[in-house]
């Protein structure tokens, strides 16, 4: 059987793990090309996950980076069009 304050511990790791996910959200960039909004504000995340959510995100193709940088927890992307 786990103890009391063994299971609170479990429970923090699990929560602190989830709030780690980087999840790219479609949106459209102001010069109307799709885009995603991409936010790094999880505990385990750092502006390099924010760039491998992006670089999916948009994939082959490509992406400019519209507004955030690396100071940032956000970043709001586009993705570059087929020539």
């Amino acid at each position: 059987m786990i103890n009391k304050p063994l299971a609170r511990l479990l429970v923090a790791l699990i929560v602190l793990t989830a709030g780690g996910c980087v999840t790219p959200k479609a949106t459209y960039a102001p010069d109307g090309r799709k885009g995603y909004v991409v936010t790094c504000g999880g505990f385990l995340d750092n502006y390099s996950s924010c760039l491998v959510a992006a670089g999916r995100a948009c994939g082959a193709r490509g992406y400019d980076t519209v507004r955030g940088g690396p100071d940032d927890r956000e970043m709001l992307i586009a993705c570059k069009t087929p020539p």
